[in-house]
């Protein structure tokens, strides 16, 4: 099912709101025992829900998402009966004092918040090549949905897992350097990572502001454009928003403009070589594009970049420290160095994988001044103005690749993700539709052309995950 169907399954009055939890809390209790995606259900949701059948009778619906029960990662704020704990135990006792900003936008909607996601702990940023992706000490380990062999991915490991697995129709993940693209390809979803400042990260537990955003998953592009009209726009809580433009017309619209003389770059890394199934996805792609109107431009670069890690570190420190200053006195954790000493005191749950990266982080001054990281924050600023370059020099709409790159995320650029085969194999394939700043309307009649196109998702076999529970 798609939010599109629901809806107007909802409109028909074929189900309703309340019968739609009933089937998903039902599904995650067949399934989720096994995947683990799911970290606090809201047991107000069929409450919620019946309030929301009712508004539908009586004044109708407020959007496409009025009644749609979805699920939101567990380092984002809601203010409810629900934890927000970024799956460390060392918020295990942390019940936001207010909504994250996309919540509230969520929820005048009128979706339902029906359970927070699990997602690597810290959002992947606690011991980054030693702990598993989707991994975390308060709720364990997330697995894949469709082969138990492949990695799920993160840090929205949880997001992507419970949308390919049907256990939610949508959900929100958040991304630093691939936590959206990564875990969608893996999981065979769709996801749009959006141009920094088109979302506002406002209630959102931070690695940093200079590349955070939050964004959707689902199961078709359409969908993903109905939730990212609801939760873009700007905020007087985070300044980057100020950056949207004015006219923004609707996402979803945008799915059907036709893509005639649209000029999209293929992109081939000269350093690191498409593998043949790649190629395929290559030339299957070039083929449906270009049946549709679309100009292809044959690209050939050199990936290079700076290791982002000079700069995230740091600003992790800054950035975490402001946000648990900004919920005192809810939250025991008041600084990073609480967090660190926490897990040291209860080493045995937390330490399982270190905590280098938090103990890097806490060595630096907070400054942001030393030649280190200033050195690797201009040379990142070139390595993104190289691959910029790219859309100027070849009057590109969009450029598109089957690999997963840290240029958008460092240079705030928006990313489609859109799987490319049907995951039936151990090699899960999603293409990458990448544009300048502030171009979804662009990237989403392009991937929505594609995905017609291609329909190649498929849903996961869930046998290997089924609880019985009639006993």
């Amino acid at each position: 099912m798609t939010i599109e169907t629901l809806q107007t399954k909802l409109d028909n009055f074929e189900t309703t709101s309340v019968e739609l939890v009933k089937t998903y809390l039902n599904r995650i209790q067949q399934f989720d025992t096994s995947l683990n995606s799911l970290a606090d259900i809201n047991h107000e949701a069929l409450i919620i829900a019946e309030q929301l059948d009712l508004e539908r009778k009586t004044t109708g619906k407020r959007s496409l998402l009025h009644g749609i029960p979805i699920v939101v990662k567990d380092n984002i704020l809601t203010h409810d009966t629900m934890r927000t704990t970024a799956n460390s135990y060392a918020l295990r006792n942390f019940y936001a004092p207010f909504d994250a900003t996309i919540i509230k936008k969520l929820r005048a909607a009128g979706a339902i918040i029906l359970a927070k996601a699990n997602c690597s702990e810290f959002a992947y940023f606690m011991a980054m090549g030693e702990m598993p992706s989707g991994y975390g000490s308060m709720h364990g380990q997330v697995k894949h949905p469709y082969n138990t062999k492949i990695d799920p991915l993160g840090s929205s490991t949880g997001s992507a897992v419970a949308v390919a697995a049907d256990l939610a129709v949508a959900s929100i993940g958040t991304e630093t350097n691939g936590s959206l693209v990564s875990p969608a390809t893996q999981n065979s979803v769709v996801t749009i990572k959006p141009t920094l400042g088109l979302v506002s990260r406002f209630g959102i537990i931070p690695i940093t502001l200079t590349q955070d955003t939050a964004g959707p998953m689902t199961k078709t592009v359409k969908d993903a454009a109905i939730m990212l009209d609801i939760i873009n726009g700007s905020d007087d809580f985070d300044s980057a928003t100020k950056r949207i433009p004015h006219s923004q017309s609707s996402y979803l619209a945008a799915c059907n403009e036709k893509i005639i003389n649209k000029r999209i770059g293929m992109l081939t890394l000269s350093n690191y070589k498409n593998s043949e199934e790649e190629n395929a996805i290559f030339q299957e792609a070039k083929d449906v594009l270009k049946k549709q109107g679309a100009e292809i431009i044959t690209l050939d670069f050199t990936y290079k970049l700076e290791n982002n890690l000079k700069t995230l570190i740091p600003e992790f420190k800054r950035d975490i420290n402001a946000f648990l200053a900004s919920v005192k006195p809810h939250c025991e954790m008041q600084t990073l160095k609480d967090i660190i000493d926490f897990n040291q005191t209860h080493n045995k749950r937390c330490l399982k994988y270190g905590q280098s990266i938090f103990l890097a982080a806490q060595a630096t001054d907070g400054r942001l001044k030393d030649s280190d990281y200033l050195n690797a924050k201009l040379a990142l600023g070139k390595d993104v103005e190289q691959f910029l370059n790219l859309f100027e020099k070849h009057n590109l709409d969009a450029i598109i690749t089957p690999k997963i790159t840290g240029y958008p995320p460092i240079g705030g650029l928006p990313v489609i993700s859109v799987p490319a085969k049907p995951l039936t194999d151990e090699t899960p394939k999603n293409l990458q539709f990448i544009g300048k700043a502030f171009t979804e309307h662009t990237l989403l009649g392009i991937a929505h052309s594609y995905e017609c196109a291609t329909n190649h998702r498929i849903n996961p076999n869930l046998s290997q995950h089924k609880i019985d529970n009639a006993n």
